[in-house]
């Protein structure tokens, strides 16, 4: 292919701003990626024929430093279809989210869009086509609610990065910021991504982006209302105690056709996500780390419900999971501390999601389950955790897709509650 004079000087331009390593904030955007070694160098076709090219539209983090900033050039309106699918895949009974009668009691403007759809659309990086795998999330704030009808744009920072020990791959730790149409931010997330390539000086210093816990409106808001809530009454199913392991009963799976349009619906364009062609179905084809999140969630909902607001505090993805595998899940109460004098209560809990296991009918349950599966990091690597369950609990070897903690805000149980 012949290079333009100019597209060379575009290309010499962005390899010079691409090799400058600064600590303060730098803007990244996708255009900026294009670099000299990805354009085809070959000799002209023949008369009558035209040679094709591939344009790049990622971002080439290979460059990147801490402190750099991404600001990420799309907006996405959220409908009441786009979140009526998600609630059609990921089970949930909270008002606060499904009834607008209720939402309007505590002055909120309609019913709050679940925090696993936010989640999934504030972390979603559609200019990160060459990441390898999801590695975990961490320090996740809903800081505003965000409502169908919104407006959303993002932007993602780099906060650390870290060669592997066999140096031959690259974690890359983002904080993932959400805003509505008036600039309001909804929901900030640290993620961590593999890549397969290594960097050279990441031994740089982290950037230290602003504590996300520091501001928690939403939450607040909601506290300010314990008394309203306690006047419109508990639908807690369950009483919650510290040191408590509940066995979830509601198994789920999401086909490829779901796992694609739920992708779709953020804009992911993974390749992993979406070519058969390329990739098996079953063993190759993978389910997005955020539905993966949403569906152990989506398992523990019913035995902690009623909840309010949810933080979540960090989340390890350990194995992969595939279309038509099917989740179920566990949770371990780690504390359960009163709100103040109305029903609310604050709950620290682990949700253990596993594939293709039964843990009600196919777990050994008079064994037991080693504690140090919900004590400790949740963010301890798959090799630590897989040592854990060949030496204590072979069954669940292979076994385990996400391990997540979370801070949720929920009513205490009242005697007056109903099947869901």
């Amino acid at each position: 292919m012949i290079v333009s004079s100019a597209l060379r000087k575009r290309i010499a331009v962005n390899i010079s701003f691409s090799s400058t390593r600064l600590l303060t904030s730098r803007k990244f955007s996708p255009s900026s990626s294009v670099l000299l070694s990805q354009i085809p160098s070959s000799s002209p076709p023949p008369p009558g024929f035209i040679t094709g090219e591939v344009l790049d539209h990622a971002v080439d983090l290979r460059n990147s430093r801490p402190g750099d900033r991404i600001d990420v050039p799309y907006e996405l309106t959220i409908t009441d279809a786009m979140q009526g699918l998600w609630n059609s895949a990921f089970h949930s009974q909270n008002r606060i989210s499904t009834s607008r009668v209720f939402a309007r009691k505590l002055n909120l403007q309609d019913r709050v869009m679940p925090f696993g759809l936010v989640l999934f659309l504030t972390t979603s990086m559609t200019h990160a086509d060459a990441a390898k795998v999801q590695v975990g999330f961490g320090n996740v704030v809903y800081h505003w609610p965000a409502y169908s009808g919104d407006t959303f744009t993002k932007s993602f920072e780099v906060n650390a990065i870290r060669n592997t020990s066999d140096g031959n791959h690259t974690v890359i730790n983002f904080t993932c910021q959400l805003y509505n149409q008036r600039g309001q931010l909804c929901m900030t997330a640290d993620k961590r991504m593999l890549f397969e390539f290594s960097v050279h000086g990441s031994s740089l210093p982290n950037y230290d982006p602003v504590d996300p816990t520091s501001n928690q409106l939403f939450r607040d808001h909601l506290i300010s209302k314990a008394e309203i809530i306690s006047d419109i009454g508990s639908q807690s199913l369950s009483t919650l105690t510290t040191n408590q392991l509940i066995f979830h009963q509601m198994n789920r799976s999401l086909t490829h056709s779901q796992s694609q349009q739920l992708a779709s619906l953020v804009r992911l364009t993974h390749p992993r996500h979406f070519d058969t062609r390329r990739y098996d179905t079953k063993t190759e084809i993978m389910i997005p780390g955020g539905l993966v999140l949403g569906m152990a969630m989506s398992c523990s909902s019913r035995d902690l419900h009623e909840i309010l607001h949810e933080e979540l505090l960090s989340c390890s993805y350990v194995h992969s999971l595939h279309p038509g595998d099917v989740v179920s899940g566990m949770s371990y109460i780690k504390s359960v501390t009163s709100s103040g004098p109305w029903d609310l209560e604050s709950v620290v809990v682990r949700t253990v999601a596993v594939k293709n296991l039964d843990l009600v009918r196919d777990l050994d349950s008079e064994r037991g389950l080693p504690i140090d599966l919900f004590w400790g990091d949740s963010t301890i690597g798959t090799r630590d955790i897989e040592r854990i369950c060949k030496e204590k609990c072979p069954q669940l070897s292979n076994k385990i897709v996400v391990m997540v903690d979370r801070k949720i805000l929920r009513q205490s149980s009242r005697m007056e509650t109903f099947l869901l």
